[in-house]
């Protein structure tokens, strides 16, 4: 997958132009940096990795503290 975003900011910081992503992509085609297949596999805009790692459970478990269960009564040195 090529990365449009990462493409036009370097042009646009070498060259002080920002482009349109399929501009990036037409411009990479032309310049035979990038073959006609791979434009047209990459020729969705990237909206952000939910898509990728939608199925990922972040989420945390919180359990009660059991309250029966204190500091210990005896401290052993060196542990």
């Amino acid at each position: 997958m090529i990365n449009l975003h990462y493409i036009r900011a370097a042009i646009e910081a070498n060259t002080g132009i920002r482009l349109s992503l399929p501009e990036v992509r037409r411009y990479l085609l032309e310049e035979g940096l990038i073959t006609k297949k791979q434009a047209e596999e990459d020729a969705t805009v990237f909206t952000g990795y939910g898509e990728l790692y939608g199925h990922e459970d972040f989420s945390t478990n919180k359990h009660d503290l059991d309250l029966e269960m204190g500091l210990p009564d005896h401290i052993i040195p060196g542990s």
